[in-house]
């Protein structure tokens, strides 16, 4: 049981048959992005679009949901440290992404007045549980207009999603409207200016959401002709710098420059 995570509802009524599945289908996904947030959270390297938890088994006591994962190796150890997190109630050492999800699970637990305990299959205790009274705050974000420059990898789905390779090769899914997705879907494999609404975590900067309203071509210029536009632009900025090397290690120390 090395590669598995168990949810587990507990209460007056919670039994399998006496919940609806829209609401259990909520608490799946719930289970399922929050594990995979933390396990990418903790590890950056890995590829969203590879990593796999999905359910397995429903137990018959109260209603137990078991996950299996497909790196155990990363997903465990992060699931375990975001449990230990959210029974101190240190809900700043989450992802955004895990704060949506337990918002999900605690709304669950309030409609219910019951419980969810987050545990390792087969443990004598809960790792943290969720109770009625869990108070999980929302994710801070800083939302706006902005463009963002990528290689269109994968375009498609019933709701039209699109996976864009950044400059810095991380890779991130958006939202796009279908017709929007229609034409984004022949530029596959080449570079465009995507014009959107993003979502940055206010505690580390990092882009959290993008929604594609419209994109451009991106044109490749020569460098050397790019170079030139500069110094025709700005070069008169800084022609009255003689020590090159020296201007720039002032910059790169934050000195103040007249």
């Amino acid at each position: 049981m090395d590669d598995e995570i168990e949810f587990r509802l507990i209460g007056e009524g919670i039994k399998p048959g006496s919940v609806r599945s829209h609401e259990l289908a909520e608490i799946l996904e719930a289970v399922e992005t929050f594990a995979s947030a933390e396990a990418l959270e903790a590890n950056p390297d890995l590829a969203k679009d590879e990593l796999v938890v999905g359910l397995y088994h429903i137990a018959d006591e109260s209603i137990g949901l078991r996950f299996k994962t497909t790196m155990a190796a990363a997903v465990l150890p992060a699931f375990i440290a975001a449990s230990q997190a959210i029974a101190e109630s240190d809900f700043d050492a989450l992802a955004p992404q895990s704060l949506k999800s337990l918002q999900t699970v605690a709304a669950f637990t309030k409609r219910h007045n019951c419980k969810a305990d987050i545990q390792l299959p087969g443990s004598a205790r809960p790792l943290a549980s969720i109770t009625a009274e869990t108070l999980v705050p929302p994710p801070g974000q800083i939302t706006g207009s902005t463009e963002l420059v990528g290689k269109v990898l994968r375009v498609g789905g019933k709701v039209p999603r699109a996976m864009i390779e950044m400059l810095d090769g991380s890779v991130i899914y958006c939202d796009v409207a279908l017709d929007v997705a229609k034409d984004l879907g022949h530029k596959l494999y080449s570079f465009v200016v995507l014009q959107g609404l993003a979502a940055w975590d206010t505690r580390s900067i990092k882009l959290q959401e993008f929604s594609i309203t419209s994109f451009q071509e991106f044109k490749q210029e020569d460098p050397l002709t790019v170079l030139g536009q500069l110094r025709s632009n700005i070069g008169h900025a800084f022609s009255e710098v003689d020590d090159v090397p020296g201007f720039v290690e002032a910059l790169r120390q934050g000195e103040v420059l007249q």
